[in-house]
């Protein structure tokens, strides 16, 4: 099947073990990277086979996006000294890459992040990375209790209709792969059965059933504009003078953070350095520090600002910037929790 509308109209049921040799063969041209168990936890890297891959997984602390398409450090260009100064530009070298299982959360993530470097300016490393990696997205099975996705329309399911290459759904002994992009149709090879409209219902009824389990929600109509008139909303200062330790666990886990540094290093004799970018977080002290003063020099405003830029500012992209993955509060050593500030806003406003 070729053209848009066989492509749009890909669907089968296909047998897991034929799935995971598939996977497998994409080994000979594509560096295959997925979710593995590392003693209690999950972790996405690089498998020898797809044996390795934990499919069943819950979460894990970093999203595949920020470890394998934008980097937590990049080295942009070299330069040295010799009578005259000769600057070598770091050009990126990729090779393709298929990520396996990512979640809905995370996939939407990735999306978000392509918006950011891919948008007013090209950032040629992202750029150069993410079109030579393919994305393999998987339906939740589960939910944590820190996940918060159906409140911002980023899962259990996934919805988006473009910007990855496959959907997977559990269905058993089978997988529903869904075909999302033609560069996926023009690898994927194998057969099964067509989708009919029983395979549709069941699917819809796994999502439901799935959004029942949840333990976590938040409102986010109008949470822009409750944000802008509670600035000074005691929440803030309250929750980061008695729990806020500024260690920006939060940032390093969050999905959709992308604000980083430029740092110039030099070689002990000064002859050489490199410049190289790393990511950086709001949450720290001399973030917003600029000459003569710091934005953000009190830690409830560093931390207003994390909380207002996840649930709030939507005129950025239009769209939320927080995909609900709940990493912020399962890895904040105090347990703070953006959807339950928000709330106490929502129950109590200043104005």
């Amino acid at each position: 099947m070729t053209g848009e509308r066989g492509f749009q109209e890909y669907s089968l049921l296909i047998p897991k073990k034929s799935f995971f040799n598939w996977i497998d063969n994409l080994r000979s041209a594509y560096r295959v990277l997925g979710p593995v168990k590392v003693r209690d936890q999950a972790v996405f890297k690089e498998v020898s086979s797809s044996a390795d891959l934990f499919m069943e997984y819950l979460t894990t602390m970093l999203s595949p996006g920020k470890i394998f398409i934008y980097k937590a450090r990049e080295d942009i260009l070299k330069f040295r000294w010799e009578r005259t100064l000769s600057i070598e530009e770091i050009k990126p070298e990729i090779e393709k890459q298929v990520i396996v299982g990512i979640h809905p959360c995370d996939t939407n993530a990735i999306l978000y992040l392509d918006i950011h470097f891919q948008h007013a300016f090209v950032d040629p490393f992202y750029k150069a990375r993410r079109n030579n990696t393919i994305l393999i997205a998987l339906n939740c099975t589960q939910v944590t209790k820190d996940c918060f996705c159906s409140s911002v329309g980023t899962g259990p399911f996934l919805k988006a209709k473009s910007g990855y290459d496959m959907l997977l759904t559990d269905f058993g002994e089978d997988y529903l792969v869904e075909l999302k992009s033609p560069r996926i149709f023009e690898i994927f090879n194998l057969e099964g059965k067509k989708a009919d409209a029983d395979v549709w219902r069941l699917k819809s009824e796994k999502e439901e059933t799935l959004i029942e389990s949840f333990k976590k929600f938040i409102d986010i109509e109008g949470l822009d504009d409750l944000y802008m008139r509670n600035l000074d909303h005691p929440v803030w200062a309250d929750t980061a003078d008695r729990r806020c330790l500024s260690c920006s666990n939060c940032v390093m886990v969050c999905p959709t953070c992308f604000c980083y540094d430029v740092v110039e290093e030099m070689s002990v004799d000064i002859e050489s350095g490199k410049m190289f970018r790393q990511l950086d977080a709001c949450q720290d002290l001399k973030f917003a520090e600029v000459y003569g003063g710091n934005f953000r020099r009190i830690r409830a405003s560093r931390l207003r600002q994390f909380q207002m830029h996840n649930l709030g500012y939507t005129a950025q992209y239009g769209l939320l910037k927080t995909v609900g993955c709940g990493r912020c509060i399962t890895w904040c050593p105090t347990r703070i929790d953006l959807t339950e500030v928000a709330k106490e806003i929502q129950r109590s406003p200043i104005r």
